[in-house]
C-alpha cells in the first residue's frame, strides 16, 4: 500500500527543527575536529547517513569511547560543508542577510525627488584660473529658469560659452533610508556581481563523500559541480578543479571525470589555454582520455 507523500510544510518543519538542533548544539554526543575547528554533532544524525561514522561510533574504536573524531587530514571547508549537509540536506546554503528592499526603493525615490540642481560653475570666481588666463570673469548672468521661455538655440549657445569645470564630476552621496541606515547609490541597470563557481569546493566535497561513504552527498556534489562547470567554464578555478578531479578520484569513478570530458567536447578551445594545457601535460590520465575522446574511442 502506497502512502501519500507528506506535505511540503511538514518537510520544511522537520528541516527547520533539524537545523535548530545543530545550531543550538543541544543533546550533542559527538565532536568533529578539523585543525582548529570543532563541531558539536549528533551520532544519530551522522550515523544514519554515513557508513564511516556508523562504523566509528558502533565498534570499539578510540573515537567511540572519546566521542571525538579528528578529520584534520581533510580540507577544513569541505568538512564544514559536509556537516552542513547532515543537518540541512544541502550545503553552501547559509541564509543571506535580509535586504530591506521596501526602504531601499523608498530612499531611492526620495533621493530622486530631492536631486540638487546642476551647479553653474561658470559663475564661480577662481583666482588661480584667472591668473593663468583660462578665463576672465564677466558679469554674472542669471541662471536659466526651468519655467522661463527659452528657445533651444540660446540654451546651447550659453553652454558652449561656459568653460568646463577642471574638476571631476562628484559621485552621488550615499542614500539614507527611513531607519537611518546607509545604502550605497546604484543604478537599477547595473549588473549584479557574479557568484563564485566553487568548482574546487564541489570537487573536495565529492571526494569527502566518497571517503566517508555518504552516497547522497556524493550525488549532490556531482550535481552542483556539473551546474557550476556549465555556468563557470571560464572560471579561474577551472584548471585547479580539473587537476583536483583526477587526483582525488579513482579511475573507475566516472562521476566528475565524465563532466570534465563533456566540457572539453563542448568547449574545445579550452585545450589551447596555457593553464589548462599545463594541467593536461601534468595529468597523464586526463591526456589519455582526451586522446580517446578525440579519436571517438570509449573512455
Amino acid at each position: 500500500m502506497a502512502f501519500p507523500a507528506p506535505p511540503a510544510t511538514s518537510i520544511n518543519y522537520l528541516l527547520d527543527a533539524l537545523a535548530a538542533l545543530y545550531d543550538g548544539g543541544k543533546y550533542s554526543d559527538l565532536t568533529i575536529t578539523c585543525n582548529y575547528r570543532q563541531w558539536a554533532v549528533h551520532k544519530a544524525v551522522l550515523c544514519s547517513r554515513s557508513g564511516f561514522f556508523d562504523g566509528a561510533c558502533s565498534n570499539p574504536f578510540a573515537e567511540a569511547s572519546s566521542g571525538i573524531i579528528d578529520l584534520s587530514e581533510d580540507d577544513q571547508e569541505a568538512v564544514e560543508q559536509m556537516i552542513q549537509y547532515f543537518y540541512h540536506l544541502d550545503y553552501l546554503n547559509e541564509p543571506e542577510q535580509p535586504r530591506a528592499t521596501v526602504f531601499r526603493h523608498r530612499a531611492l525615490s526620495d533621493a530622486r525627488r530631492r536631486m540638487p540642481k546642476k551647479l553653474d560653475l561658470s559663475q564661480c570666481h577662481d583666482p588661480l584660473l584667472e591668473a593663468a588666463g583660462v578665463y576672465a570673469p564677466g558679469p554674472a548672468t542669471p541662471p536659466i529658469s526651468a519655467t522661463s521661455p527659452t528657445d533651444s538655440s540660446s540654451f546651447f549657445d550659453s553652454n558652449e560659452k561656459a568653460p568646463r569645470s577642471p574638476g571631476k564630476r562628484a559621485k552621488t552621496p550615499p542614500l539614507m533610508a527611513d531607519d537611518g541606515s546607509d545604502y550605497e547609490s546604484y543604478d537599477e541597470e547595473d549588473e549584479l556581481p557574479e557568484d563564485e563557481s566553487h568548482l574546487i569546493l564541489h570537487t573536495r566535497v565529492y571526494a569527502l563523500a566518497e571517503k566517508y561513504d555518504i552516497p547522497s552527498l556524493k550525488a549532490l556534489a556531482r550535481s552542483k559541480f556539473e551546474t557550476a562547470m556549465a555556468c563557470h567554464y571560464d572560471s579561474p578555478e577551472l584548471p585547479e578543479a580539473i587537476e583536483e578531479v583526477y587526483c582525488s578520484t579513482i579511475d573507475n569513478d566516472r562521476g566528475l571525470r565524465d563532466i570534465v570530458l563533456d566540457l572539453f567536447r563542448y568547449h574545445t578551445q579550452l585545450v589551447h589555454t596555457p593553464d589548462i594545457f599545463t594541467v593536461i601535460k601534468g595529468t597523464p590520465t586526463l591526456a589519455m582520455e582526451l586522446f580517446k575522446v578525440e579519436r571517438g574511442l570509449p573512455v
